[in-house]
């Protein structure tokens, strides 16, 4: 697995959401607040680009109608284009539910290593039933192991906001933050109780990715992301050690359906 970090650390930069994932080939989305948008336009930004990519999710979704479908419990041919691979459809919800976590691993280790065969894969690994934060049962997330970026998706129109019951799926595992205003204090509370910290998924490149469907200030938006960083600096040397951090771990702010992104990295 590569990593690529830049080499300005203290300033953000710009880019669309596929250089904001490092052009890893396997990405896994999380959380709530624009999973769904984020896996549409990573997969078409890929597609475009004239490479292959197949995108699937771990739990189920709507049904999609933006890429080739594909309802197999065998991965999709080895052809060009976007694929969306879905193993059945529930059926008083008609939503299509994706193959199991072991399956998408196998099928990402089993493709052919030459350069005209591989694919890209982009996989959405949370439910969250529309709502704008995610908190998670002991049994989630659904992150293929070998997912190489991982991406935790926030809604930042949340941003400055009280937190609310009808705000959260599974309110009750983060219990701590209603009634809070989402700031760079309780975002990084939130971060830490998140999988990102997890040790299991630690050898994942990872992004926290604070997403808005309107346009968004530059100016703001990297203001936000230095509230962050200033944050974590305050708080890291006495709550989070070295083995519990991720590999690498990336703020990303912006629009990610229009692709107007920026960032940098805390390591």
């Amino acid at each position: 697995m590569t990593f690529v970090t830049s080499s300005n650390i203290g300033s953000a930069i710009s880019g669309t959401l596929w250089d904001m994932t490092q052009r890893l080939r396997v990405t896994t989305f999380i959380g709530a607040g624009g999973k769904t948008t984020c896996l549409r336009s990573l997969t078409h930004e890929i597609r475009a680009a004239g490479q292959q990519v197949v995108a699937t999710t771990t739990t189920k979704v709507f049904p999609e109608d933006s890429m080739i479908p594909w309802r197999n419990y065998d991965s999709p041919p080895h052809q060009k284009g976007a694929w969306f691979w879905y193993a059945s459809v529930e059926g008083e919800s008609g939503k299509w539910i994706g193959p199991s976590v072991i399956a998408v691993d196998e099928a990402i280790l089993a493709q052919p290593l030459d350069e005209a065969s591989l694919r890209n894969w982009v996989i959405e690994g949370d439910g969250a039933r529309g709502l704008k934060l995610k908190c998670w049962e002991f049994y989630e997330p659904q992150i293929p192991r070998n997912t190489e970026c991982a991406v935790l998706v926030v809604d930042r129109n949340l941003w400055g906001k009280v937190l609310q019951v009808e705000d959260i799926h599974r309110p009750h595992a983060c219990r701590d933050l209603l009634g809070q205003v989402l700031k760079a204090e309780s975002a990084w509370s939130y971060f830490l109780k998140s999988p990102v910290f997890d040790p299991q998924y630690a050898n994942m490149c990872w992004v926290i990715l604070l997403n808005s469907v309107n346009p968004v200030n530059p100016v703001y938006t990297a203001g936000l992301l230095n509230d962050l960083r200033e944050r974590w600096s305050e708080i890291q040397p006495s709550l989070v050690a070295a083995e519990k951090r991720p590999r690498h771990l990336r703020l990303a702010a912006g629009d990610a359906k229009e692709g107007d992104l920026l960032w940098f990295d805390l390591w």
